[in-house]
């Protein structure tokens, strides 16, 4: 016959209580790739230490940084951190490092910059505690602009749950309103199931690498009281280099590879609507740039069974698309722009 727990010799009931307290309180691994990242740095990895959800793996991986970044990380003394110097290879390949040193049941990517609320860890446990490894956790995400924190506007329409295709909606539908690298909170078993950062995405490869996660997943998680913010006005980042070809190429790839994750893991009817919506981004955004791509991307979206873009833009935009087509409505835009830039050029 068994014994009752509280039968049980002090040494096993201490052993019980600890590894309940265990089970109960996954151990979550924050990772964070660092490049040149001297000015932020300190603030985002206090912000990481300051979590109420104590049980953590703080890894930050330097990229090969060449200013003082190395020794801003030094004046942390912490146990839970562990620093790894690598050769720089960018943040896609500094991500998948730490994935592979990760012994966390749960992760947070963070970008050198990011800044997480004292709360945003320990909210999202509490409903991974609920729901279990098949979702993914978000929250409310806010910007940093100087020293100035502030929640977005308009972003209403990501607090709630919601389902794998009803979030891509939403994205799509939304003109300009993406959650970005540090909102999520990942179970490692739908990190496992999908393969890592992809290398040759050099702009949106956040945006690429969730895709692929959340289209693995049952759904995404709400988490109110989870609160991330992100920093406006860093400077030299990809996205405000955006000028070669190869990165246009690479932004084109990123919105083909949802096309693929849409087609393998939703019903026809959603992978087609959805994946015009993604193609339409690229085309919309990057238009008129390279011609070659853009005839590429178009024709993407003829093999989806349309014979044209959708409107991503503006209310106006849209409008406007809607009155003469797409593409007159970016030859319009095109030429409005660049008055806009010749009358501030004649002005300086």
């Amino acid at each position: 016959m068994s014994r009752s727990l509280t039968k049980l010799p002090d040494v096993y009931f201490f052993i019980f209580t600890k590894l309940s307290a265990v089970a109960m309180n996954p151990l979550v691994t924050i990772i964070i790739p660092v490049y040149n990242s001297e000015k932020y740095i300190h603030d985002t990895i206090s912000s990481c230490l300051s979590q109420t959800y104590s049980n953590l793996e703080i890894l930050i991986v330097n990229d090969g940084s060449k200013d003082n970044s190395e020794q801003v990380i030094m004046q942390f003394s912490d146990s839970r951190i562990k620093y790894y110097l690598i050769p720089n290879s960018g943040p896609c390949y500094a991500r998948n490092f730490g994935i592979e040193k990760a012994t966390g049941e749960l992760v947070q990517f963070l970008d050198a910059d990011d800044i997480l609320d004292s709360e945003k860890i320990g909210q999202q446990v509490k409903m991974y505690q609920l729901h279990g490894d098949r979702y993914v956790y978000s929250g409310v995400m806010g910007h940093i602009l100087g020293n100035q924190k502030q929640l977005e506007e308009g972003f209403t329409f990501y607090y709630k749950n919601l389902e794998v295709a009803e979030y891509f909606h939403q994205m799509f539908d939304h003109f300009g309103k993406y959650y970005t690298t540090g909102m999520w909170l990942l179970p490692m078993k739908l990190i496992q199931e999908t393969h890592g950062w992809d290398e040759k995405v050099l702009i949106n490869n956040d945006g690429e690498y969730f895709s692929r996660v959340i289209l693995h997943s049952e759904g995404i998680v709400f988490c109110p009281g989870s609160v991330f913010y992100y920093r406006r006005d860093v400077p030299m980042s990809v996205s405000k280099r955006f000028v070669s070809k190869q990165v246009f190429e690479s932004w084109l790839y990123s919105y083909s590879c949802y096309v693929k994750g849409f087609k393998t893991q939703l019903d026809n009817d959603s992978a087609r609507e959805l994946g015009r919506k993604a193609l339409s981004v690229y085309y919309c955004n990057s238009y008129p740039n390279y011609p070659d791509l853009l005839q590429n991307c178009k024709q993407q979206i003829r093999q989806l069974g349309y014979k044209s873009p959708a409107a991503y833009g503006g209310a106006s935009f849209r409008w406007l698309s809607q009155l003469i087509g797409v593409d007159n409505a970016l030859r319009i835009r095109t030429f409005k722009d660049k008055s806009k830039r010749s009358l501030a050029a004649a002005k300086q």
